[in-house]
């Protein structure tokens, strides 16, 4: 204690550092090892059980008698009701173990034997002419072999780090104190606070001015994404209030109507449809969550985006059927490469979505203007090509002969819970939705680098255009 108390501060400093790092690098190295022996053990007994399921499948199927021989590689016997084994690709060591694993039971078994360790697992089979053993097993050695290379490299590894931080405490100790201790102080100050402060950046460009501004950065998003949640909550309160209370009423009145089976039967159909909008809701709030997570999509060639909207105008013109509108699509001649050469940054599925919600819109807008008379409109949907040089992208534009939205409404069309009750109501409140359908299409297009806007259309309709950028496809030379 005497020797440390003559020693600098740095060295204190440097010496505390090295022994923490030590500590912390050997329970790191033992937790990996572990992790990395779990994760071969658990691929090895999903391999045991990928290999065992089609004869277990053929056996329960009363395909015993004609099974299909192991693949080259697999470790595979088959004992029949008898005790004989009808197949086996055992090595030589295991055979005599053989009817031992086969009663063991279900639990996974290690084999040592002089040549190699095996991993064995046995399963029974109930057929028609009595129980059958199928018991697999692979081989662990390469896999025990990896786990001591590993280890090897662990030992090395913590060695090099605890010498590297050590050196490193002893550089940087003291210049480091002061800005991360200026750092501490304000983050300190931030906490359970309204303050908009950040963390103060140094005029220097080190290591600590850009971990000061990744973490104002991250201080920035948290606070958006905190506004955001107690947005998303106040807006689900307020849109499940009605619909909560209304369920409520109506399970009143069914207490009411317990003598009535006619009226308890229309009050428990009445909250059938409450209780499916509010799992309407839930389900688009959790879609609209999880898109707004995705940075980026599944890229996908533009052919395939140009036969999902034939396809989702075959849907939109069922939903149609017998209701008057004439529901159309034009796509532009593609560009000879474009079809299979480029794509965009947006699924299949989720362009669906996007054309879905649209055209449905549009419909669910005609239908609702049309209520005393007869139903009546055009509802259109385009594919045009971009072949700008610097982004080339695709335009789709959705219109209809609906009513359209007032131009106040318009800014706000994409927003969460909005509905223009009155004029249009967005497919939402026509189609008893909860406002969320143009919010999950503004959401797919931002996740794919696009836009989407919207304009009223003269004299009456709307027309929707969203563009999505696209790339060349990259190809691997042959």
């Amino acid at each position: 204690m005497n020797l440390l108390r003559r020693l600098s501060i740095r060295v204190r400093l440097t010496i505390g550092a090295v022994v923490i790092a030590a500590v912390f690098f050997t329970g790191t190295a033992f937790v990996v090892r572990h992790q990395v022996e779990s994760i071969l053990e658990n691929s090895s007994v999903m391999l045991l059980q990928s290999d065992s399921a089609p004869f277990q499948q053929d056996i329960a199927a009363g395909k015993g008698s004609t099974l299909d021989s192991p693949a080259q590689g697999q470790l595979i016997a088959i004992i029949n009701p008898d005790g004989l084994v009808e197949e086996s690709t055992f090595p030589i060591e295991l055979q005599p173990q053989l009817g031992a694993l086969a009663s063991a039971g279900t639990d996974t078994q290690s084999v040592h034997t002089p040549a190699a360790d095996y991993l064995v697992i046995s399963r029974t089979v109930e057929a028609d002419d009595g129980t059958w053993h199928v018991v697999t097993a692979r081989n662990e050695s390469a896999s025990k072999i990896s786990v001591d290379n590993l280890t090897r490299a662990l030992t090395i590894g913590l060695i090099i780090l605890t010498a590297l931080f050590g050196f490193g405490s002893w550089l940087l100790a003291s210049a480091a104190l002061r800005p991360v201790s200026a750092m501490r102080r304000t983050a300190h100050e931030l906490q359970g606070s309204a303050s908009t402060e950040l963390l103060p950046v140094g005029p220097a460009r080190d290591e600590l001015s850009a971990l000061a501004t990744t973490l104002n950065d991250l201080i920035t998003q948290l606070r958006a994404s905190a506004d955001r949640e107690k947005q998303l909550v106040s807006d689900a309160s307020h849109e499940l209030r009605t619909p909560l209370a209304i369920l409520q009423t109506q399970l009143e009145l069914a207490h009411l109507s317990t003598g009535d089976a006619d009226a308890l039967l229309l009050e428990i159909e009445s909250a059938e449809r409450t209780v499916k909008r509010l799992s309407g809701l839930a389900a688009s709030l959790l879609e609209l969550t999880r898109i707004e997570g995705m940075v980026g999509g599944d890229e996908t060639a533009v052919g395939e985006l140009s036969a999902e909207l034939v396809d989702s105008i075959d849907r939109a013109r069922i939903v149609a059927i017998g209701s008057g509108i004439v529901v159309d699509y034009d796509i532009e001649v593609l560009p000879a490469d474009w079809a299979d050469g480029w794509s965009a940054a947006l699924s299949r599925y989720n362009f669906g979505r996007v054309l879905d919600n649209l055209l449905g819109n549009s419909i669910a807008a005609i239908t609702a203007e049309s209520v005393d008379s007869e139903v009546s409109g055009t509802v259109g949907a385009d594919l045009a090509f971009i072949n700008d040089p610097v982004h080339p992208a695709l335009r789709l534009t959705v219109t209809d002969t609906g009513p359209g939205m007032s131009e106040e409404f318009l800014p706000q069309a994409f927003d969460r819970f909005t509905r223009e009750d009155e004029a249009r109501g967005g497919a939402g409140s026509v189609a008893g939705g909860a406002g969320l359908g143009l919010s999950i299409v503004s959401a797919l297009m931002l996740s794919a680098g696009g836009t989407v806007t919207m304009t009223n259309r003269r004299p009456s309709g709307l027309s929707v255009v969203a563009e999505i950028p696209v790339s060349p496809i990259q190809r691997e030379a042959v």
